[in-house]
C-alpha cells in the first residue's frame, strides 16, 4: 500500500468503526444505564423504586420546557438537562408505566395555553418572552398533579417532588391529617394563620375537640401545644402512635401564641403557658422539662429596647433567635433545602433518654453558645442585659427539634385505663405495628406569622425565614406516602470549586479584619473631632490659650484623611489579589491542559520521526 493512502484510509476506517459502534450500541444497549457520578445523581432511591413498582395504571408525564428561550440562560439550560435525565431514569425504571412527553410550548400556541391551564408558572425574560419549566402528571382517568416550576434552589428535593407526584396521581384523594391543639387555630374559630391556610389546601384536616374520645382514621396525628389531657386521651394517642406510626408533636415551655391577648386585652381564660405529654414523652425516649427555656446570645434576633435614658436602641435578644445552616441538619429531607434560617421564640430543650431504642436525628439546634434559663424568668420579659448578666453557655448545643424512629412499646403496658369502660382490652396494642416515626419540635411560636412574614404596603407579605417551608416539609414527611419517609435528599449536581472558594474567603477575611480596624480608627477620630468642635476648642475664635485643641483638631483631620487613603489602598489590594487569583486559576485550568496535550503530541511526533530515521 502506498504511504500516501495509509493515513486517509486509517482515518476513514476509524470513522466507519465509530459510526457502526454507535449504531449497534443504540440498538442493543439503549436500556443500559451506568451512573458513575460521585453522588449518584441518576440513581433512584429505594422509596422511589417502591412507589414505581406499585403503580396500578399508566402515568403520563408532560415535561414543558421552553428550549429556545431557556438557551439564553445557562443555569436554566443546565438544570433542565439534569431534570430531563432524571425523568428519563424514572421512565426507564417504570417499564412503560410512566410515559414521558417533552413539550416545547411556542408563544401563543395551543401547548402554551395547555401549560397555563394546567397551572404551570411562566418565568418572564428580559426580552418579554416566557419560559415554561414544569411537569404535569396525569393518570388514565385524568387525575392530575403538577410541579409548576423546577427551581434549582430546591434541587435537594427534586427526587422527592417527582416521586410524590407519582404518589399523588396514584392516590388522588387528599391525605387525612388529624390535629389536636389547645390553640384557636381551627378555621371555624376565626381566621387561620398562613400555615393553617396552606395546610388546609393540601390535606383533609380532622380537628379534634378538646374533649375528644376517639381519633379518626388518619395518615398522621399532629399535636400542637395540647391542653390538659385525661388518661383516656393519652391512651388514645399512645395507641394511634403504635398503630399508625406517624406523629408530629409541637410543645413549648413558653408559648407566646397561647398567651396572646384577645379583644379585651387579656389572654384567654384557659390559656396555658407550657405544654406537656406526661407518660408518653418518657415512653418515646424524650426527657422534657417544661420549666426550662433555651436562648442563644450569638444568634439573637434584633429587637428595639428603650434604655433608661429614654432612647431606643436595637439589641440582639437571646430568647428570640434565628438558626442558620450550621444549626440545621443538612441530610434530612425536611431540612435539607432550608437556607433562610428558622426563627424561634423562647423554645424549649429536648433531651433524649439513653438506651431508648430510638434512632435520634437532631434536626435543629442552637449554636454552641446556647444556654438555658428558667421559664419563670423568661415569662417576665427580661431585657437583654438581664439575660446576659448570668448567662452560662452549655457544654453542647441545645436540641430544638428532632426526629425519632424505631419500634416501641405502649406507655400503658397493663392495658387501657381500668376506670374507662369505653376501651376494649382485646383491642389493646402492647407493641408498635409499624416503626414509630416521631418528630418533636420544642416551640410553637415559630408557626406564628410574625416570626417569618413581614408585611410591606407595596409588596405585600414577604417571607423572611423558612419557618413555613419547614412546617410543611415536616407534615409532608409525616402524612405523605410511607415510601417517601426514608427518601434521601438529592445531592446538588453543581460541583463548586471549594478550594477556590476557600482561598477567596481567606483573602476576604484578611481584608475585612483590616477594614474593620481602619473604620474603627476613623470613627474614633471623627467622634473626638466632633467633641472638639462642639466645645469650641477647635475654633479659630477660641481663646489663644486653646491652641492645643486646634492643633489636635488639625491632626485629627489629617489622620482621618490618611486613614481613608489607607482604606482605599487596602480595597485596591483586595481587588488585585482576587484578580490575580482568577488569572492564576484561568492559567492552570484553561491554558496548561491544552499546552500539555500539544507538547505530548509534538513529543510523540518527534519520537516516531526519529524511529523512522533510524
Amino acid at each position: 500500500m502506498k504511504k500516501a493512502l495509509y493515513l486517509p484510509l486509517m482515518l476513514a476506517s476509524i470513522v466507519v468503526i465509530f459510526l457502526a459502534g454507535t449504531f449497534l450500541s443504540g440498538q442493543t444497549l439503549s436500556g443500559v444505564r451506568v451512573d458513575l457520578t460521585q453522588n449518584g445523581l441518576y440513581r433512584l432511591s429505594p422509596g422511589t423504586l417502591a412507589v414505581i413498582d406499585r403503580l396500578n395504571e399508566p402515568v403520563e408525564w408532560r415535561f414543558y420546557h421552553s428550549r429556545a428561550e431557556a438557551a439564553q440562560y445557562p443555569a436554566v439550560r443546565s438544570y433542565a438537562t439534569r431534570v430531563r435525565e432524571l425523568l428519563r431514569a424514572y421512565e426507564k425504571q417504570s417499564g412503560g408505566r410512566i410515559r414521558l412527553i417533552e413539550i416545547d410550548p411556542a408563544p401563543f400556541s395551543q401547548a402554551e395555553d395547555e401549560a397555563l391551564a394546567a397551572g404551570l408558572a411562566a418565568l418572564p425574560t428580559d426580552t418579554g418572552e416566557q419560559i415554561f419549566f414544569g411537569l404535569v402528571a396525569r393518570n388514565s382517568v385524568d387525575d392530575q398533579a403538577v410541579i409548576d416550576l423546577f427551581d434549582q434552589a430546591d434541587e435537594a428535593r427534586l427526587e422527592y417532588d417527582l416521586t410524590r407526584l407519582i404518589s399523588d396521581v396514584d392516590r388522588p384523594e387528599r391525605p387525612r391529617l388529624a390535629i389536636l391543639t389547645g390553640l384557636p387555630l381551627d378555621p371555624s374559630n376565626g381566621a387561620p394563620n398562613r400555615f393553617i391556610a396552606d395546610l388546609n389546601d393540601a390535606y383533609d384536616l380532622q380537628w379534634l375537640d378538646r374533649d375528644f374520645d376517639r381519633i379518626p382514621d388518619a395518615a398522621a396525628l399532629m399535636i400542637i401545644h395540647p391542653g390538659r389531657l385525661n388518661e383516656g386521651q393519652l391512651y388514645l394517642i399512645d395507641q394511634f402512635a403504635l398503630r399508625q406510626g406517624r406523629v408530629l408533636l409541637l410543645i413549648d415551655p413558653m408559648a407566646h401564641m397561647a398567651l396572646r391577648p384577645g379583644l379585651d386585652g387579656l389572654p384567654p381564660v384557659d390559656a396555658q403557658r407550657a405544654s406537656d405529654l406526661p407518660m408518653l414523652l418518657a415512653n418515646w425516649g424524650v426527657a422534657w422539662d417544661s420549666e426550662s427555656v433555651a436562648m442563644d446570645r450569638t444568634l439573637g434576633l434584633p429587637v428595639e429596647i428603650i434604655d433608661t435614658d429614654g432612647r431606643a436602641r436595637r439589641r440582639a435578644y437571646p430568647l428570640w433567635f434565628s438558626i442558620g445552616a450550621a444549626q440545621i441538619d443538612g441530610d434530612d429531607l425536611a431540612t435539607a433545602t432550608l437556607d433562610r434560617g428558622i426563627n424561634f421564640g423562647s423554645p424549649g430543650a429536648l433531651v433524649f433518654l439513653p438506651d431508648s431504642g430510638f434512632e435520634v436525628t437532631a434536626l435543629m439546634t442552637t449554636s454552641p453558645d446556647g444556654a438555658l434559663v428558667d421559664a419563670d424568668i423568661a415569662a417576665g420579659a427580661p431585657s437583654p442585659d438581664d439575660l446576659l448578666r448570668d448567662y452560662e453557655a452549655g457544654r453542647e448545643p441545645v436540641v430544638l427539634g428532632a426526629r425519632l424512629r424505631g419500634e416501641t412499646g405502649s406507655a400503658f403496658p397493663d392495658g387501657p385505663p381500668a376506670a374507662d369502660a369505653m376501651f376494649s382490652p382485646a383491642d389493646h396494642l402492647n407493641r408498635s405495628v409499624t416503626a414509630l416515626d416521631l418528630t418533636v419540635v420544642a416551640d410553637i411560636d415559630w408557626l406564628d406569622d410574625s416570626f417569618y412574614l413581614r408585611s410591606d404596603p407595596a409588596a405585600g407579605d414577604m417571607i423572611v425565614a423558612d419557618n413555613l417551608a419547614l412546617a410543611m416539609n415536616l407534615v409532608d414527611m409525616a402524612a405523605g406516602d410511607p415510601a417517601l419517609i426514608g427518601l434521601r435528599s438529592r445531592a446538588p449536581s453543581a460541583r463548586p470549586m471549594t478550594r477556590v472558594d476557600d482561598l477567596r474567603a481567606e483573602a476576604e477575611a484578611r481584608y475585612v479584619e483590616i477594614q474593620d480596624r481602619l473604620e474603627a480608627e476613623i470613627d474614633a477620630a471623627e467622634t473626638r473631632l466632633q467633641e472638639l468642635l462642639g466645645s469650641g476648642q477647635a475654633s479659630g475664635l477660641a481663646d489663644p490659650g486653646a491652641r492645643a485643641g486646634r492643633d489636635e483638631a488639625v491632626a485629627l483631620r489629617q489622620q482621618i484623611l490618611s486613614t481613608r487613603a489607607h482604606l482605599r489602598e487596602v480595597e485596591r489590594e483586595f481587588r488585585h489579589d482576587i484578580d490575580a487569583l482568577n488569572s492564576s486559576l484561568q492559567f492552570w485550568t484553561i491554558g496548561v491542559p491544552p499546552a500539555l496535550v500539544v507538547l505530548l503530541g509534538l513529543a510523540g511526533a518527534l519520537t516516531r520521526r526519529r524511529r523512522s530515521a533510524t
